[in-house]
Protein backbone atom coordinates (compact mmCIF):
# COMPACT_ATOMS: atom_id res chain seq x y z
CA UNK A 1 0.00 0.00 0.00
CA UNK A 2 1.31 3.39 -1.16
CA UNK A 3 0.70 6.74 0.78
CA UNK A 4 0.99 9.05 -1.68
CA UNK A 5 -0.23 11.90 1.27
CA UNK A 6 3.72 11.73 1.78
CA UNK A 7 5.12 13.23 -1.29
CA UNK A 8 6.97 16.67 -2.09
CA UNK A 9 6.00 18.60 -5.18
CA UNK A 10 9.24 19.38 -6.82
CA UNK A 11 8.03 21.28 -9.28
CA UNK A 12 6.26 23.64 -7.38
CA UNK A 13 8.09 24.69 -3.82
CA UNK A 14 5.97 26.49 -1.98
CA UNK A 15 2.97 23.98 -2.04
CA UNK A 16 1.87 22.89 0.73
CA UNK A 17 2.12 18.86 0.70
CA UNK A 18 3.42 17.12 3.55
CA UNK A 19 6.80 17.04 3.65
CA UNK A 20 6.88 20.97 3.40
CA UNK A 21 6.05 20.85 7.31
CA UNK A 22 9.12 19.78 9.54
CA UNK A 23 7.41 16.78 10.96
CA UNK A 24 9.42 13.29 10.07
CA UNK A 25 7.22 10.58 8.58
CA UNK A 26 7.44 7.20 7.63
CA UNK A 27 10.34 4.42 8.73
CA UNK A 28 13.88 5.29 9.22
CA UNK A 29 15.05 1.88 7.99
CA UNK A 30 14.43 3.08 4.34
CA UNK A 31 14.18 7.37 5.15
CA UNK A 32 17.35 9.06 3.12
CA UNK A 33 19.98 10.67 5.77
CA UNK A 34 18.89 14.14 4.45
CA UNK A 35 15.11 13.52 4.96
CA UNK A 36 15.71 12.27 8.68
CA UNK A 37 17.81 15.97 9.15
CA UNK A 38 15.54 18.11 7.36
CA UNK A 39 12.08 16.59 6.43
CA UNK A 40 11.27 19.07 4.08
CA UNK A 41 14.62 18.93 2.29
CA UNK A 42 14.14 16.15 -0.53
CA UNK A 43 14.50 15.30 -4.07
CA UNK A 44 14.15 12.39 -6.32
CA UNK A 45 17.70 10.92 -4.72
CA UNK A 46 15.70 10.24 -1.37
CA UNK A 47 13.40 8.24 -3.04
CA UNK A 48 16.99 6.59 -4.68
CA UNK A 49 18.42 6.02 -1.44
CA UNK A 50 14.71 4.30 -0.50
CA UNK A 51 15.39 1.99 -3.30
CA UNK A 52 18.46 0.85 -1.92
CA UNK A 53 17.34 -0.20 1.28
CA UNK A 54 14.73 -1.77 -0.14
CA UNK A 55 17.09 -3.85 -2.50
CA UNK A 56 19.00 -4.47 0.82
CA UNK A 57 16.49 -5.91 2.08
CA UNK A 58 15.46 -8.12 -0.61
CA UNK A 59 18.52 -9.46 -1.54
CA UNK A 60 19.97 -9.79 1.99
CA UNK A 61 17.00 -10.78 4.44
CA UNK A 62 17.65 -7.49 6.46
CA UNK A 63 17.84 -4.23 6.98
CA UNK A 64 20.65 -2.18 6.16
CA UNK A 65 20.57 0.22 9.67
CA UNK A 66 18.72 -2.24 11.89
CA UNK A 67 19.02 -1.31 15.73
CA UNK A 68 17.36 -2.50 18.85
CA UNK A 69 15.60 1.15 19.20
CA UNK A 70 14.54 3.71 16.84
CA UNK A 71 17.32 6.13 18.05
CA UNK A 72 19.90 3.64 17.33
CA UNK A 73 18.47 3.05 13.95
CA UNK A 74 18.33 6.57 13.15
CA UNK A 75 21.87 7.28 14.54
CA UNK A 76 23.45 4.23 11.95
CA UNK A 77 21.26 5.75 9.10
CA UNK A 78 22.82 9.54 9.62
CA UNK A 79 26.44 8.24 10.43
CA UNK A 80 27.09 4.63 9.56
CA UNK A 81 27.93 3.03 6.50
CA UNK A 82 25.73 0.20 5.54
CA UNK A 83 27.22 -2.96 5.31
CA UNK A 84 28.12 -4.42 1.88
CA UNK A 85 26.27 -6.91 0.47
CA UNK A 86 29.08 -9.59 1.00
CA UNK A 87 29.58 -8.68 4.43
CA UNK A 88 25.52 -9.24 5.04
CA UNK A 89 26.34 -13.12 3.56
CA UNK A 90 25.14 -12.25 0.36
CA UNK A 91 27.14 -14.23 -2.23
CA UNK A 92 25.50 -14.32 -5.61
CA UNK A 93 24.44 -11.05 -6.24
CA UNK A 94 26.38 -9.78 -9.38
CA UNK A 95 29.28 -7.50 -8.50
CA UNK A 96 27.40 -4.69 -10.42
CA UNK A 97 24.12 -4.81 -8.59
CA UNK A 98 25.71 -5.19 -5.41
CA UNK A 99 27.47 -1.75 -6.17
CA UNK A 100 24.41 -0.40 -7.51
CA UNK A 101 22.64 -0.71 -3.86
CA UNK A 102 25.83 0.54 -2.07
CA UNK A 103 25.94 3.51 -3.90
CA UNK A 104 21.78 4.08 -3.53
CA UNK A 105 22.96 4.10 0.16
CA UNK A 106 25.64 6.85 0.14
CA UNK A 107 24.50 9.02 3.26
CA UNK A 108 25.53 12.22 0.83
CA UNK A 109 23.07 12.48 -1.94
CA UNK A 110 25.32 13.72 -4.39
CA UNK A 111 27.10 10.19 -4.25
CA UNK A 112 24.01 8.56 -4.93
CA UNK A 113 23.03 7.84 -8.87
CA UNK A 114 21.45 11.02 -9.79
CA UNK A 115 18.43 9.93 -11.34
CA UNK A 116 16.32 6.79 -11.75
CA UNK A 117 17.34 6.63 -15.65
CA UNK A 118 20.99 6.08 -14.18
CA UNK A 119 19.55 3.47 -11.68
CA UNK A 120 17.62 1.30 -14.58
CA UNK A 121 20.64 1.64 -17.09
CA UNK A 122 22.42 -0.37 -14.36
CA UNK A 123 19.22 -2.66 -13.42
CA UNK A 124 18.57 -3.29 -17.03
CA UNK A 125 22.67 -4.27 -18.23
CA UNK A 126 22.40 -6.68 -15.06
CA UNK A 127 19.41 -8.12 -16.65
CA UNK A 128 21.25 -8.74 -19.58
CA UNK A 129 24.36 -10.30 -18.12
CA UNK A 130 22.14 -12.11 -15.98
CA UNK A 131 18.83 -13.29 -17.50
CA UNK A 132 16.36 -14.67 -15.27
CA UNK A 133 13.17 -15.67 -16.19
CA UNK A 134 9.92 -16.79 -14.58
CA UNK A 135 10.43 -20.67 -15.55
CA UNK A 136 13.94 -19.96 -13.68
CA UNK A 137 12.80 -18.23 -10.86
CA UNK A 138 10.13 -21.49 -10.47
CA UNK A 139 13.10 -24.16 -10.77
CA UNK A 140 15.22 -21.99 -8.22
CA UNK A 141 12.05 -22.22 -6.01
CA UNK A 142 11.59 -25.72 -6.13
CA UNK A 143 14.99 -26.38 -5.51
CA UNK A 144 14.82 -24.23 -2.03
CA UNK A 145 11.75 -25.10 -0.73
CA UNK A 146 12.98 -24.20 3.16
CA UNK A 147 13.65 -20.70 1.59
CA UNK A 148 9.63 -20.21 0.91
CA UNK A 149 8.33 -20.95 3.99
CA UNK A 150 11.35 -19.78 6.02
CA UNK A 151 10.10 -16.34 7.98
CA UNK A 152 12.03 -13.04 7.41
CA UNK A 153 13.84 -11.98 10.55
CA UNK A 154 13.42 -7.48 9.94
CA UNK A 155 16.18 -7.25 12.24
Amino acid sequence: MLDFGLIKQLAAPQTRDITQYSRILGTPLYMAPERLRNPADADARADIYALGAVAYFILSGRSAFAAETEHDTIYKVLNEPASALAAAGVVDVPAELAALVARCLEKQREARPATIEEVDAVLEAVARRFPWTQADARAWWAGHPEERAAPVAVS
